[in-house]
């Protein structure tokens, strides 16, 4: 498998993860909390760079519009394929979620 269709499987793995973790934010919407608090830390401690914080913040700016932040947290972008690379939405599903993700393929 060439590096491209490796990385182009790899973005569509993610982006059904994330599809299927923003069913989860519409029925469950105060795990963002979580993700905030993630984000936060993982900023405070350098594990994330400054662009790509105010990014996710962007994203996480819409938490009061449920439709829009998920819209962007599944948008098919450049931008946002980096971003769910280093998303701070890990740990929310559970392993029988993250099997359901990976069946959309």
């Amino acid at each position: 498998m060439r590096k491209t269709d490796k990385d182009s499987l790899i973005d569509r793995r993610i982006l059904n993860i994330h599809k299927v973790i923003a069913e989860k934010l519409r029925s469950q919407p105060e795990l963002l909390e979580i993700v905030i608090e993630k984000l936060e830390h993982r900023y405070a401690v350098g594990l994330i760079r400054h662009g790509s914080y105010i990014n996710w913040c962007s994203v996480l700016d819409h938490k009061d519009d449920m439709y829009r932040l998920t819209a962007l947290l599944c948008e098919d972008s450049f931008l946002m394929k980096k971003l769910r690379r280093q998303s701070p939405f890990v740990g929310l599903l559970t392993e029988e979620e993250r099997e359901k993700a990976f069946a959309l393929l």
